[in-house]
């Protein structure tokens, strides 16, 4: 690995762990600092997971657009607008909103609003083994399928991952995203 390749990994991992370093409990803040929304800090977990996990090159070619899209109510408000356009890993951000399963089939990380848990076991059976990272903050979202479940734990936001749900979809996590993922879950892919 080449020293600028390592230094850009370094450097990937210095803003995953300030983006965890964000989400601090709000009692530890100074008290003239506005703390961020959850839905702040869940944006940016978002980007960071898009950061840390490796789709296949069939599936996000070099170059192309990685779509970010949210099926359901979006909870986001207007967090998710300063994503729009990151670059990650050399692909162009696009976000989309999507209304069902079907259509986020097109999408490369599917956030699943709490307005689906109801249809939850119907939406991760049609996105299952097309190479859709699939996030939630529905409760027990990783233990029920999916890829990342995001869950608040002593006021910070925090991570379960799922490696099965990502072996079945094709996906590779990174050893740093699974380093500081509260529970993972399935069986590690050599």
């Amino acid at each position: 690995m080449s020293l600028l390749r390592s230094a850009r990994r370094a450097a990937r991992l210095l803003l995953l762990a300030a983006t965890c370093a964000v989400a601090a409990p709000v009692a530890a803040m100074t008290p003239t600092a506005t703390p961020p929304g959850e839905y702040q800090i869940k944006a940016a977990y978002l980007l960071n997971f898009a950061r840390y996990i490796e789709w296949p090159a069939a599936r996000l070619p070099a170059g192309a657009p990685l779509r970010l899209c949210v099926l359901g109510r979006d909870p986001f408000g207007g967090a998710l607008a300063g994503v729009e356009g990151r670059q990650v890993n050399g692909h162009d951000v696009r976000l989309r909103q999507v209304e069902s399963a079907d259509a986020a089939v097109d999408c490369h990380l599917v956030f699943v609003a709490d307005s689906e848990e109801r249809r939850l076991g119907l939406v991760l059976r049609a996105l299952a083994t097309r190479g859709v990272l699939t996030v939630s903050d529905i409760d027990g979202f990783a233990e029920a399928g999916g890829a990342v479940g995001l869950v608040v734990e002593d006021g910070r936001v925090r991570f379960d991952i799922n490696l099965t749900a990502l072996a079945r979809d094709g996906l590779r996590a990174s050893s740093q995203l699974l380093r500081l993922g509260r529970n993972v879950f399935g069986h590690r892919v050599p």
